[in-house]
């Protein structure tokens, strides 16, 4: 990777991050930015959207700073990060109703295999399935959570139910949806 060479060794630059350095922050940036934003449009060729993700990117980094020093690969990370927000990306246009093509999502595209395309949608499939036959509250606070994206707050406030409850109904559904499809799952 490009980016390995010319900075190898981010221990110094991460530490100092993870301490709230500004500077380091900005140094940070300043090395992976075009890198992740070439990247990123490379996926989903909307400059406004890509800038948006990256800022995304580099805030959740900011907030989560003390954890910096915790990662072995930054590169690997940074690429992953952008991997998930590509995805959450996609997914919240597919909630809108827009058409997105099965070859715009990262995780399927041309050096993927026709097989390993076919399995991952059916396990999308077999989540979706699994996520309808959750207990109807339990299924709506996910739902809320998982494809509209409400914080546990709001939905709280939409479902007139603590935030403790909202948090339960997540857990139980992700226990439930992890024990359902475990052995669909296994055989991928």
């Amino acid at each position: 990777m490009k980016i390995e060479k010319e900075f190898p060794d981010y221990t110094l630059l991460l530490e100092k991050v993870s301490r709230g350095d500004d500077f380091a922050f900005t140094q940070l940036y300043d090395i992976f930015a075009n890198d992740l934003i070439r990247h990123i449009m490379s996926k989903i060729q909307d400059e406004e959207k890509a800038e948006d993700i990256l800022h995304d990117l580099f805030l959740s980094l900011w907030k989560n700073r003390q954890n910096l020093i915790n990662i072995q690969s930054l590169p690997s990370y940074l690429y992953s990060s952008c991997r998930y927000l590509i995805l959450n990306n996609l997914r919240k246009e597919l909630l809108k109703g827009k058409s997105i093509s099965i070859t715009d999502i990262d995780v399927i595209n041309e050096e993927v295999s026709i097989e390993d395309r076919i399995h991952y949608r059916y396990v999308i499939d077999i989540v979706e399935n699994e996520i309808e036959n959750l207990p109807q509250k339990c299924r709506e606070v996910f739902k809320l959570s998982r494809q509209n994206y409400l914080s546990n707050k709001e939905i709280s406030n939409q479902l007139n139910i603590s935030e403790s409850t909202v948090e339960k109904h997540i857990n139980k559904a992700i226990r439930l949806l992890r024990s359902s499809t475990k052995r669909f799952l296994l055989f991928f």
